[in-house]
């Protein structure tokens, strides 16, 4: 009976700490599914936007104001302009809040009429000094160093997704890092 009972407990504390494994392990796996979903989703929205645009200006964006790159440097920047007409309006605005750490992206359809924000990736953007979100390329992929002659837009998105969100990240941590390096070329021309 001893030798029974002793089986039995070890049986039952197998298949609870099984369950438990299986369950850390489908948490982690919820955790990477929706760090893909929400790459996928932002990519797609750029990538669409970018396709259907006749004219393009990389820059920066600050205090509200979009100052485009000069147009003897390297053309990147953390914003971009998306024209989808010919003329000043309407036009697509994304750019990095710095405080947030988030890709927003915003509709100007001209003035009085309402436009929109809207958060592009839910997961922060880690995106260092280095690498630019948005880069002007030729077709080998080679930075632009003027403006007047865009053939892609290059999009670099680093960010991480925290395993438990009450974990400081620093190293050693449970967060897992994700990039997305895309180039997307615009389908209408001027």
């Amino acid at each position: 009976a001893l030798v029974t009972c002793v089986t039995l407990v070890i049986l039952v504390a197998s298949v609870i700490m099984a369950n438990l494994y299986g369950l850390a392990m489908a948490t982690r796996q919820q955790i990477w599914m929706g760090a893909s979903t929400d790459s996928a989703e932002a990519v797609g929205t750029l990538t669409g936007d970018i396709r259907g645009a006749v004219n393009l200006q990389v820059g920066s964006y600050q205090s509200n104001v979009f100052t485009r790159t000069g147009t003897t440097n390297q053309q990147s920047g953390n914003a971009l302009m998306i024209f989808p007409t010919v003329g000043a309006t309407p036009w697509t605005l994304y750019y990095y809040d710095f405080t947030s750490s988030n890709l927003w992206r915003t509709n100007f359809y001209g003035p009085g009429l309402p436009g929109d924000f809207k958060m592009v990736s839910a997961n922060p953007i880690t995106n260092d000094a280095t690498h630019a979100i948005f880069t002007e390329v030729d077709y080998t992929g080679t930075p632009l160093s003027n403006a007047t002659a865009v053939a892609c837009i290059s999009i670099y998105l680093s960010f991480t997704k925290l395993q438990n969100p009450q974990v400081i990240i620093e190293d050693g941590s449970l967060v897992d890092l994700y990039q997305v390096i895309t180039t997307v070329s615009p389908r209408m021309r001027l």
